[in-house]
């Protein structure tokens, strides 16, 4: 009985969880995002943390918060049945924002850690997240750009004068 009951609440998790989403690179992103920015604010939050800090916190908390949300929307499929938001052009805009927002987040962290070498590790998970939130906007701006040249890669790569 306990079997057929756990094998229900798992086909109810399959049916309302898309998993196949974390094996694309924008999936592989938000996770790699996810835990260097959870690394990152959890480094400052142990220690004591005034000033400088107060905006490299702010900066990793909320977008941590934004990106996990987001996995949570892409993975629910809610991006597939709410249509009139621009999904590509907002994902896009997210991740190149928080892109130069984590870089100046991290110049920040490493100028002002004198010789903690926590706050220097910090500093550290910081570049390391603004890395992978620039591969992600990277990624976003190559499928906004191959959907509005008409379809796919292989669109950009067929569009003349394109870069």
């Amino acid at each position: 009985m306990a079997d057929a009951e756990q094998q229900v609440q798992q086909s109810l998790v399959r049916r309302f969880l898309n998993f196949g989403y974390l094996k694309t690179p924008q999936g592989i992103c938000k996770v790699a995002e996810l835990v260097l920015g959870l690394c990152c604010w959890i480094i400052i939050v142990v220690h004591a943390y005034c000033c400088v800090q107060v905006f490299v916190m702010f900066v990793s908390v909320a977008s941590w918060l934004i990106t996990l949300l987001g996995l949570f929307l892409f993975m629910c499929g809610i991006h597939e049945r709410v249509k009139f938001v621009p999904w590509q052009y907002s994902e896009l805009g997210y991740n190149t924002g928080v892109t130069v927002l984590y870089l100046i987040a991290a110049i920040l962290q490493v100028a002002f850690a004198g010789s903690s070498d926590a706050y220097k590790a910090a500093g550290a998970f910081a570049f390391f997240t603004t890395i992978v939130y620039g591969v992600a906007a990277f990624f976003s701006w190559r499928q906004w750009r191959g959907n509005r040249s008409g379809g796919g890669d292989q669109a950009v790569e067929k569009t003349p004068g394109a870069i």
